[in-house]
């Protein structure tokens, strides 16, 4: 049976290129992962069927795109709901486009991470949050200056671990796991399960709300 993945703001299909050499690793016939690939950014087409994927040029919030199309064994949303307004409807849509068996990885910034924390102790802006459509570094000092120059981010919504896992809840998703990450192999390391609170980056497996309760992720 074909596995039909959905990548929701896919740049250039990068997850799909690490998740075929994992699938590679395990053993798993490759050939029955069918890939969409839905970036508003028309320029990522390219890129993503030349390794295989189907490309859609689109908004997830947008209720035509991938209207025709079947629902998903797995949806991808890696740091995409920050940049979001109507973060229910955008939970709302995954939660139809989900097969019964099917799972969500979904990844975002941590408000709450240990260098948030220690910027606002400062009186600095934490690294995840903006206030102008100009520069992402305003408020931040030296290390928003190194990190963004004059680049923005665009994060509209930037959830604490405690704030996602109410808001999940909330739209009955269930937690299936729920762990801590970041952007250095030490991140990974030291926040995957101890002080997931503090780590940079929060991970969600998620699928459809059954009848088992998730009180684990607290």
């Amino acid at each position: 049976m074909p596995f039909a993945i959905l990548d929701i703001g896919c740049g250039d299909g990068h997850f799909y290129r690490a998740l075929k050499l994992e699938v590679v690793k395990k053993h798993i016939d490759r050939e029955r992962l069918i890939y969409f690939g839905l970036d508003k950014d028309s320029s990522y087409r390219g890129k993503v069927e030349k390794i295989g994927g189907r490309f859609i040029c689109g908004d997830i919030l947008d209720s035509k795109i991938l209207a025709g199309e079947k629902k998903f064994d797995l949806i991808i949303a890696s740091d995409v709901i920050e940049h979001i307004d109507e973060t229910d409807t955008f939970i709302r849509r995954i939660k139809t486009m989900l097969k019964p068996s099917g799972f969500v990885y979904l990844t975002t910034p941590n408000l709450a991470a240990w260098h948030c924390r220690l910027m606002l102790l400062f009186g600095l802006q934490p690294l995840p949050t903006e206030v102008s459509n100009i520069s992402s570094a305003f408020g931040k000092g030296a290390i928003g200056r190194k990190i963004y120059g004059d680049n923005t981010i665009h994060h509209i919504r930037v959830f604490t671990r405690r704030a996602l896992i109410d808001f999940l809840r909330y739209h009955k998703m269930e937690i299936v796991k729920s762990y801590g990450s970041g952007y250095r192999k030490i991140d990974r390391i030291i926040f995957r399960k101890t002080l997931r609170g503090y780590a940079p980056v929060i991970i969600a497996i998620l699928k459809n709300k059954s009848d088992s309760i998730d009180k684990k992720h607290e």
